[in-house]
């Protein structure tokens, strides 16, 4: 035996995260929630609805229900992109919305919104209310 220690790799250089904080799992880069008011309530939702953003959007969401009622008119022309973790947020603001009594209604929706509620067979849950 040499008497050789092996140490691990040996870095000459820094990381390119290093002293970079993480961002935690409620940040929301770009997300952007605005309420509406008049005859019916109309949140517009902008920005990426992801994983990342998903968090913050559902708080917002059950915050707009709780604060204006049950009944909520989503406006999501404004959104670049969603993932699956997006559509079940907005399935689960959905279930809140029915536990109350009331509907969520996406009455106007970016390509990508459209083409991920239609992959997944929602059009039907998030059409108009029928009126009584």
């Amino acid at each position: 035996m040499s008497g050789i220690v092996w140490r691990g790799p040996q870095r000459t250089s820094r990381v390119p995260w290093a002293g970079h904080k993480v961002g935690s799992l409620g940040e929301a880069k770009g997300l952007r929630v605005a309420i509406r008011l008049g005859e019916r309530r109309v949140v517009e939702v902008s920005g990426e609805i992801g994983l990342y953003s998903g968090a913050e959007l559902r708080e917002r969401l059950l915050w707009a229900l709780r604060r204006h009622g049950p009944q909520l008119t989503l406006d999501l022309r404004g959104v670049t992109s969603i993932d699956s973790a997006g559509i079940e947020v907005l399935l689960a603001t959905r279930r809140r919305a029915q536990l109350e009594g009331g509907w969520v209604n996406v009455a106007q929706a970016s390509p990508c919104v459209q083409r991920m509620i239609t992959l997944a067979g929602l059009q039907h849950m998030f059409s108009p209310p029928k009126e009584s």
